[in-house]
């Protein structure tokens, strides 16, 4: 989408936003900037910045540079990456994001009673990497920008949750075996980011293998991305004259997976996959600062309450199961 003149002030409110939360997040490790920015976003988003002379260029930045993003994330996966967690780490991970989806959408249809594009988000989000999952899903499955931006500050929300409490339940309930909690925090904390700080609470090797579990689900995300697109197909009803389309794989995805392989099979220099790493990381925090930009206290209370329901019970079935999966197929 084109930049018009009058988005400039608000793509660069929310670009200040975001460098702000990159640069005071090492004061904070425990909190991280993707947080941090979403927090700032929804504080100022609500108060001095609350006109809607911002608003054109807050949804830009909140919406397409995380694409560019996701594509880049490409060049920090690789295939072999799977081959480091064996066949049961494999087995974990898929069983852990097929449960999540299937219960989290299950909640949010029978039990939260929210629309089924924002439980397929919300399954997307917590099954895979948070709000880069969404922002992949929510074109596919014709979700609002309401919808989208909800689920991404729930999702988030929960992850924050996540960092501070995992680092206390993995070494307690895997005393010494840094394998074992590496998996508990790559399978279940949202984005690659969280996971990342989250493992270097704990420390040790927890700080390498953490993300390798964590980047299998993301590999999976052009899966779940058609997946989710062709049941939200069967959702919305078709007149019988109306010719049939295929489902769409938005452009990022595609290009994530060509990446990835490329980046299987080819060597790259450290200095192009260390480049495609800081622009996924910052994206992500442009991302989420835009979300929070755009957040209105109004959204907040009309789904608050609910919504947080639906991120805690989430999380505390996510821990649940992966310890469950975890001491059945790897201890």
């Amino acid at each position: 989408m084109a930049i018009k003149r009058q988005m400039i002030a608000g793509i660069l409110l929310t670009l200040a936003v975001a460098l702000v939360a990159k640069f005071v997040s090492p004061w904070l490790p425990t909190l991280g900037a993707e947080a941090l920015a979403m927090v700032l976003g929804i504080i100022l988003g609500n108060t001095v910045f609350a006109q809607q002379r911002w608003g054109a260029g807050v949804k830009w930045a909140e919406k397409y540079p995380i694409e560019i993003g996701i594509a880049a994330l490409g060049l920090n996966v690789t295939l072999q990456n799977i081959e480091s967690l064996g066949w049961t780490g494999i087995i974990f991970i898929l069983l852990q994001m097929l449960a999540t989806i299937l219960v989290v959408m299950w909640l949010g249809g029978r039990v939260f009673k929210v629309a089924p594009q924002t439980a397929m988000l919300m399954g997307a989000g917590n099954a895979v990497c948070g709000s880069s999952a969404i922002a992949s899903v929510a074109p596919a499955v014709g979700a609002t920008d309401d919808q989208r931006r909800t689920s991404v500050a729930t999702v988030s929300l929960a992850g924050v949750v996540l960092l501070f409490v995992l680092p206390i339940i993995g070494p307690a309930v895997f005393p010494h075996n840094d394998l074992l909690v590496s998996a508990l925090i790559g399978g279940t904390v949202q984005s690659v980011g969280q996971v990342s700080g989250t493992a270097s609470l704990v420390g040790g090797d927890v700080v390498t293998y953490a993300p390798i579990f964590k980047m299998l689900r993301v590999i999976m995300l052009s899966v779940v991305v058609i997946l989710m697109a062709r049941h939200a197909s069967k959702l919305t009803p078709i007149e019988a004259t109306a010719p049939k389309t295929s489902v769409k794989i938005p452009w990022f995805v595609m290009v994530f997976v060509v990446l990835m392989l490329v980046n299987s099979f080819i060597s790259l220099p450290h200095v192009l996959t260390g480049t495609a790493h800081e622009i996924t990381s910052f994206f992500g925090i442009v991302n989420l600062a835009g979300i929070g930009l755009n957040l209105k206290w109004q959204t907040i209370k009309q789904s608050g309450m609910k919504f947080l329901g639906y991120g805690l019970v989430t999380i505390i079935f996510q821990v649940v199961l992966a310890i469950v999966l975890i001491t059945v197929l790897m201890k």
